[in-house]
Order: structure tokens, then sequence, then C-alpha cells
């Protein structure tokens, strides 16, 4: 189960690639307003825990990731963030299921950049989920609310065999299902497999430095176990 919780998340894991292929610089070797901010908020169900994320990156959401150069610090609430070299963010986390966090940014120059986030709704698997045909494109209805304009939903399966995972997105306002396609299903193992599903938000950045950046919360169910059959 360990191994297989890091394919929650499709979007943390394209990150998390753009983070390797990106070199790490420090904020002083750069001007204060061109850094880039990406801001998270995200619980994990299956462990019951809450995390508070901060990215900065020099000019936009591709440049090269940036540690804070002292006494530059992000803060939530009041607790600072630590530096994650291997992930390329700060972080702090807090068991339970935290509904909103104040993060601020306070630069070399002493700019303060506070800024408010949401926890997306809860989501979570349809009771009687136990199968999944590949024969024909497959409707998964997920408990919880409909989706809002700046909402999505990200399905992700995981086959027996190794190169057999596939995503499924829906981000359709109002929406309250996801569709499976068959071309897709195809590609997947008979037998059991995991799946993972995940809500997200997109929210506005409220203060930031002329480059801007994104904020976003994450809602991750625990993955349950099911059959694909033929």
């Amino acid at each position: 189960m360990k191994a297989l919780r890091y394919f929650y998340s499709a979007l943390l894991f394209i990150s998390a690639l753009l983070v390797a292929s990106c070199t790490e610089d420090i904020s002083v070797n750069v001007h204060q307003d061109s850094i880039y901010a990406e801001y998270r908020l995200v619980y994990e169900e299956a462990e019951d825990i809450s995390y508070a994320r901060a990215t900065f990156r020099f000019e936009d959401a591709s440049g090269t990731v940036l540690e804070l150069s002292e006494p530059a610090e992000v803060t939530t609430d009041g607790t600072p963030l630590v530096w994650k070299s291997a992930a390329g963010w700060y972080e702090t986390q807090s068991a339970g299921i935290d509904s909103a966090a104040t993060l601020i940014y306070t630069d070399l120059d002493n700019n303060s950049f506070e800024n408010d986030l949401l926890m997306a709704s809860s989501i979570g698997f349809p009771s009687d989920l136990d199968s999944i045909s590949k024969s024909a494109t497959y409707t998964l209805e997920w408990d919880g609310a409909p989706l809002a304009t700046n909402e999505s939903v990200i399905v992700t399966i995981n086959g027996i065999n190794e190169g057999d995972m596939k995503v499924f997105i829906q981000n359709a306002a109002a929406a309250n299902e996801i569709v499976l396609d068959k071309d897709k299903l195809e590609g997947i193992e008979t037998g059991e497999a995991t799946i993972f599903m995940e809500r997200y938000t997109v929210q506005n950045l409220l203060q930031g430095t002329t480059k801007g950046g994104t904020v976003w919360s994450q809602y991750i169910t625990t993955p349950a176990k099911v059959q694909i059959t033929d």
C-alpha cells in the first residue's frame, strides 16, 4: 500500500517530474518581484493528514525552483513551513482535515503576501463499486457534491501489470460522474486493480508578486480495490 499511494495523484506525479527537471536556486539570487508562487492545501484521506505546501519559482510555473534565503519565509497560521529539498516545496502537516489555511510569504524586501486556501469538497467511491468491465464504457458516479466551475475530478486505475495505469479526468461544471471510456479500460489487465480518486479546486491568488501564481486544494480519497473483468 505504501508504494501504491504514490499513484494517488497524476498531477503531483507530473509536478514532481517538473521539479526534478529544474535546477534549484536560492531566492537571494533573483529579483524578489520575479518570484512565482504555488500554494496548495492537500488532504490524504487514507492517512488522515492535511498538508499545506508552497513552491517558489523564478518567473513562471516552469521556472527554476527556489529555496528561500533567510530571513524570507512562508508560514501557515503562524507556523513556518519546512523546506523539502527532494520535493522542491515547503510543507507543514497536521492530523485530520484542515478546512482552511492562511499562507503568508515574506520576501527578502520584507514584502508580505497573504493567501487564504479552502479545502476541496469531500468525495468518495460509491459503496457498490466492486467491479468494472472492460467490454464497455463505464460511468462512475461519485459520492459528493457536483463539480463547480473551478473544479475537476481525476480517477486513476492501476492494474496488476506494470505500465497499465490509466487516468481519467472530469472537469465539466455540475458533473457528478466520470466516464471511464472503453478504449482506456481495455488497456488494463484483467484482475484486481487499485482505484484512486481525487478532487481539485482552483482558487484565486489574492496577493502575490507581479509574476502571480497558482492556488489550489486537493482532496484525495482512500484507494479502493476493484475487479477488472472482461
